[in-house]
């Protein structure tokens, strides 16, 4: 077996101010299941069934949160989820509460004016250097490849990123295609 197929995530531990506040924001949203609570190392935590994977939190008096909301504009680190219906998706949190800092306007927005302006704030929006084969720039141009992105926060200012992804039948390098 390759290690593409051998080996697949299964959790993700991060470190929280408060187990409680994330098991609300996750059940409300992604209606998450929590499988443990508990204790480890007298220290609270949580372990949830969210899209597909386990997320683990646990407590951390040390935590410091990352920059939020209006301080925080490249979301290096954030928790990606793939949905099949961006408008929709955005719709239904939104109705759960969903705070988005990014959507799929703003990103074209984005990309307009560095189009334009040839950069943002001193950057290209997007360079790539590398497209595996068998996609080409020429098919991303023609349409056969998009990826779409929108970012909400999370408790201690954790991004999650919706991503709606359509690719060519002859890549399908995204899980869910």
């Amino acid at each position: 077996m390759s290690g593409f197929n051998e080996y697949q995530f299964v959790e993700m531990s991060l470190p929280t101010r408060d187990v409680d506040a994330q098991e609300e924001f996750w059940t409300r949203l992604f209606d998450a299941q929590t499988i443990f609570r508990g204790r480890m190392m007298g220290l609270r935590f949580t372990r949830m069934m969210v899209c597909g994977i386990s997320l683990i939190f646990r407590e951390d008096p040390d935590f410091v949160p990352p920059p939020g909301p209006g301080e925080e504009w490249l979301f290096r680190s954030h928790l990606g989820i793939r949905v099949h219906d961006m408008d929709k998706a955005i719709a239904d949190l939104e109705a759960k509460g969903a705070q988005f800092v990014l959507t799929p306007a703003r990103v074209r927005e984005l990309q307009r004016m560095t189009q334009e302006k040839g950069e943002y704030e001193g950057h290209k929006y997007l360079e790539t250097d590398y497209i595996r084969p068998p996609l080409t720039l020429d098919r991303i141009k023609a349409g056969e490849f998009r990826h779409d992105v929108a970012i909400l926060v999370a408790p201690d200012n954790y991004w999650v990123e919706l991503n709606h992804v359509t690719e060519p039948a002859d890549t399908r390098w995204y899980p869910g295609s």
